[in-house]
């Protein structure tokens, strides 16, 4: 045919390969970046807490197994977290002989310790993770 152009392109399946190690070198440095927040997010989250038996303490941690999916969870299986964290409705005590009543029920506000930590390394969890993206294509 006398109307066809052959163009042929060298090189493609290394610069396929240069891109996908790019790409495992940059989801690396988010993983790093992530893991680093999370245990600050823990470490913070700890010392806020409130300290009765120092069991809710003892028991906030930082999960990874998902770190492939980007993916890291920092906090507690306590059941009585979320009333620490959010606060909670106090029942009714029991009857008071000397006041001749029962204790009346009232709100018992919580005291934050995980969100508080969450918010307070948020931006700085960014920031790395945009240095890391933006590494070594000039943008720092």
């Amino acid at each position: 045919m006398a109307d066809e152009i052959t163009i042929k392109v060298k090189g493609i399946p290394e610069a396929l390969a240069m891109f996908k190690k790019y790409q495992t070198k940059k989801r690396e440095g988010i993983k790093r970046e992530l893991k680093i927040g999370a245990m600050k997010i823990e470490g913070l989250a700890k010392e806020t807490v409130p300290f009765v038996t120092g069991r809710l303490s003892g028991s906030i941690t930082t999960d990874i197994s998902k770190i492939d999916y980007l993916l890291v969870k920092v906090g507690t299986d306590v059941k009585y977290a979320p009333s620490v964290e959010f606060g909670h409705k106090q029942t009714p005590g029991r009857f008071v002989p000397a006041i001749g009543k029962r204790l009346v029920a009232k709100f018992v506000h919580g005291k934050p310790y995980l969100f508080p930590a969450f918010f307070s390394y948020e931006g700085e969890i960014i920031k790395a993770i945009g240095r890391v993206l933006r590494k070594d294509i000039g943008v720092i």
